[in-house]
């Protein structure tokens, strides 16, 4: 009805998320996580930050590996393709995808099923339990030696519903994290 009903003054004026200035270049980008973390505040701060961290471990010649966990991918997942992308450059890529994941249930089985003819390594939740965290890891050959970053957020890898919900994300590189 929210739609439909044509009253702008019963609405919230329409927002646009803050946009994070970063590196385009994988050396300048990763170089810019060794030195701070970056927290992220959905939706007043755009998920693309999200999507640019995974799509950037994707083209990058020195990140070997990505892990992943998806939750509520949507039907047009950014994160997924950049998954699809990262396998058929030849990185390891492991993906958890939950399959019990309320509303996505057939959009993640077929986002399952394309991963695994790109030859992600797709593994399912556990029988009985649902997997409802987010989480990204990424290892990478840096200058001096392997090292992690990571993603931990509340915010699924949804970058439509990140427009909606109030989650919080980290990316990282800290090891303790």
């Amino acid at each position: 009805i929210y739609d439909v009903v044509n009253r702008p003054d019963l609405k919230y004026a329409p927002y646009t998320p803050i946009e994070r200035n970063l590196p385009k270049n994988p050396d300048q980008f990763f170089e810019t996580l060794r030195s701070s973390d970056i927290l992220l505040h959905h939706p007043y701060e755009s998920f693309n930050t999200v999507i640019d961290f995974i799509s950037m471990a994707a083209i990058d010649p020195y990140v070997l590996a990505i892990k992943q966990t998806l939750y509520r991918t949507g039907e047009d997942s950014k994160v997924v393709q950049a998954l699809i992308d990262a396998a058929e450059r030849g990185k390891e890529v492991t993906v958890l995808v939950e399959l019990k994941a309320r509303g996505a249930e057939a959009a993640n089985i077929e986002w399952a099923m394309r991963l695994d003819d790109s030859g992600v390594d797709v593994v399912y939740g556990v029988m009985g339990l649902k997997t409802h965290c987010k989480l990204s890891m990424l290892v990478r050959r840096d200058f001096d030696r392997l090292r992690r970053y990571a993603h931990l957020g509340t915010v699924n890898s949804n970058h439509t519903t990140a427009r909606f919900y109030t989650d919080l994300g980290l990316i990282t590189a800290r090891p303790d994290i």
